[in-house]
């Protein structure tokens, strides 16, 4: 394989100019720029690295883009490959931010975010909702609830510390009551 580290960050900055969609729309794009052009992978390998990528941590289209980059030039071809997929959402990025900062104290954009805020509160509620009749139902579920209730107001504790607190008391009351959760 021939590729160079420019062509190998070039191919996966035009892909990542024209992945709007997510890591589903990659398929296509690598199998025309990677595997019918320029023949880095093999059909067979494309699935592989695509299936491989749903399996690990991270984005689809980053893990696909390391994988193949590794096939080409290895550990190089990996950088190359992740920095070009990456830049034009990066840059995407940088030029939102931009913007938003310019326009940000609008009235119009204020009033905006004003709407989302309450849209993300009555999300939460909703969802607080539907995790309370699904998780606390017992004596024992509200004695955690309120402990947890009153820890987070009261003491001076990082809120995941009191989760993994949570978490022991429910596994010892587990292993009292035998699974049992009702009462």
């Amino acid at each position: 394989m021939n590729a160079t580290l420019y062509e190998i960050f070039k191919i996966f900055f035009i892909i990542g100019i024209q992945l709007l969609g997510g890591g589903y729309v990659i398929v296509p794009l690598l199998q025309k720029y990677i595997v019918e052009d320029r023949k880095w992978l093999t059909e067979e390998e494309l699935i592989d690295y695509y299936a491989m990528s749903q399996c690990i941590p991270g984005i689809i289209a980053g893990n696909i883009a390391i994988l193949s980059g590794y096939k080409a030039r290895k550990i190089p071809g990996a950088i190359a490959a992740i920095t070009g997929i990456v830049m034009p959402s990066f840059f995407s990025i940088l030029l939102l931010a931009h913007v938003l900062m310019n326009i940000v104290d609008y009235p119009v954009i204020q009033n905006a975010f004003w709407g989302i805020r309450i849209s993300v509160i009555i999300l939460i509620l909703i969802t607080i909702k539907d995790m309370w009749k699904k998780s606390v139902n017992s004596k024992f579920t509200y004695f955690v609830f309120f402990f947890i209730l009153v820890s987070l107001f009261i003491l001076p504790v990082s809120p995941a510390i009191i989760i993994v607190f949570s978490a022991i008391l429910a596994l010892i009351h587990s292993k009292i009551t035998g699974g049992k959760t009702n009462g």
